[in-house]
């Protein structure tokens, strides 16, 4: 049998192939890198401004100062602490504190397109204000928007990337700004008054400690007195309350409509004139039904709506409702005794109408009221915590000064020390207007045009010649027939231009 060739890679065919189909490899190569170039056109470009500041944190701490403090002398941060506080610094910067100051000045919220976005979501999520939305999407996009990274020893740039350029200079330079009022503020709260250092020291640490504490006994004391309990600061009866109101104007719509008609009914009789004398029951019904309302507001802020107490409130101020129809029937038959039956029932309806819309409108007005003063008080725990907190760590502080006061005299450096181990910020690198985009990088897209092109290329010459079922070498044939090859006549490519 004859022996079959084994068939061998040859670069030369390969380079040959290539040449062969140099326009499979040239045609996808030109078009795929024309659209990725010309497609980058089309991208929302996006710009990075930046600000360097400048951290001064010093370590030259008095042996006074680190014995009060209960530490040891600050030595040179590790890579983790410093890991730890350029974490830190971005989440302050990219906390609601910070970003709704941002977006305040800058009024980032009237973006036309977070408003269209905003609406949309608030149709999935009614319970939510539309300026809630916003102010979620907002800050969300700016948390990716903003960064912090270390440049050099106490050294951070703060970056800012958006799709306007003056928008990004802006919004870093007002971040910037914000940064400086905010430590600012915070720093300015714990100096202490940097003042001659005498014998008196003692008596004005321990005056101080006694103003927090009483300053503390104040703050917990209004705490106590605006705490509510859990029952009734719930949102769940927050939420029956507002339902109870919703009702109210429910019923007030539809009896404003009922007196309207009945209106009608006796403006049709000529009977609009007429009114009702009230007598000492209605008078007194109607009184009832005033401090029942008043009620309202006292028991809100004791008891949860569901609650028995409320609930017997509201079963006599009904209760009282239908008495008052009651009487004001009588009182109209009594009235107007000479006037046909029908027109007597129309005008008890009338009558019993206004009195009943006006007592709606009483009881909305009450429970909005009470409403307000309950979410009035909600709102004003979180602040008073925050105040208590920081309250109670002046108290922990003063009496550790107290302590080592009378442990020890000290010197002036104490104050000036802890002046001095203030944290400092300062602008070294203001922001700037990018000239240009950040992103898209043209050259980086070009070169990843080429890249496909010649992928793709390399794929279609792969496919062609993988189908081409042509003979292409002399070896080819003599293996499929299974004869040898006697003569070959060799393919001229410049016998035509010769004949010519």
């Amino acid at each position: 049998m004859p022996k079959t060739r084994e068939k061998t890679v040859n670069i030369r065919d390969i380079v040959g192939i290539v040449l062969k189909r140099k326009w499979l490899m040239i045609i996808p190569l030109i078009i795929v890198t024309c659209i990725t170039y010309v497609s980058s056109y089309f991208l929302t470009p996006k710009y990075e401004s930046f600000a360097i500041i400048w951290i001064d944190t010093p370590s030259n701490v008095s042996k006074e100062l680190v014995n009060i403090l209960g530490r040891e002398q600050v030595g040179r941060e590790s890579g983790d602490e410093r890991k730890r506080k350029l974490q830190g610094l971005q989440n302050e910067l990219t906390s609601q504190t910070y970003l709704h100051q941002l977006i305040s000045e800058l009024n980032l919220d009237q973006d036309p397109d977070v408003t269209k976005t905003a609406a949309k979501m608030r149709e999935e999520n009614p319970s939510f204000s539309l300026d809630e939305l916003k102010y979620n999407i907002i800050v969300n996009s700016l948390r990716n928007q903003i960064s912090v990274s270390e440049v050099g020893d106490n050294q951070i740039k703060l970056l800012v990337e958006a799709n306007d350029p003056v928008r990004a200079r802006d919004m870093v330079t007002t971040l910037t700004k914000i940064l400086e009022q905010e430590k600012t503020k915070y720093e300015m709260e714990k100096i202490l008054d940097n003042q001659s250092f005498a014998d008196l020291q003692l008596e004005k640490i321990e005056f101080n400690y006694q103003q927090m504490i009483d300053s503390l006994t104040t703050a917990q004391s209004r705490m106590t007195q605006l705490s509510l309990p859990e029952n009734i600061s719930s949102e769940s009866n927050r939420r029956e309350i507002l339902s109870d109101i919703d009702n109210t104007k429910m019923e007030i719509n539809d009896m404003t409509n009922e007196r309207e008609r009945l209106l009608n009914e006796l403006k049709s009789l000529d009977l609009e004139r007429l009114r009702l004398k009230y007598d000492d029951s209605i008078i007194n019904v109607r009184t009832e039904i005033d401090e029942q309302l008043v009620r309202y507001t006292q028991l809100m802020e004791k008891y949860a709506w569901s609650e028995q107490n409320v609930v017997n409130v509201n079963i006599r101020l009904n209760d009282n409702l239908r008495l008052m129809d009651v009487i004001i029937s009588e009182s109209v038959d009594r009235q107007f005794a000479s006037y046909p039956e029908n027109q007597r029932d129309i005008l008890k309806k009338y009558f019993s109408a206004q009195e009943q819309l006006d007592v709606f409108h009483s009881r909305k007005t009450k429970l909005e009221q009470s409403l307000a003063q309950i979410d009035r008080r909600i709102n004003q725990i979180p602040r008073l915590l925050a105040e208590v907190a920081e309250l109670e760590r002046k108290v922990a502080e003063f009496r550790r000064y107290s302590d080592a006061f009378r442990s020890e005299e000290t010197t002036v450096s104490i104050l000036s020390e802890r002046a001095k181990e203030r944290t400092k910020y300062k602008i070294i690198e203001p922001a700037r207007v990018p000239l240009e985009p950040s992103w898209p990088v043209k050259e980086k897209i070009l070169s990843l045009g080429l890249m496909l092109g010649l992928i793709f290329g390399a794929g279609a010459v792969f496919l062609v010649e993988m189908y081409d079922n042509s003979f292409k070498k002399v070896e080819d044939i003599e293996e499929l027939l299974q004869l040898p090859v006697l003569a070959t006549i060799p393919k001229i490519e410049r016998l035509k231009s010769i004949r010519q």
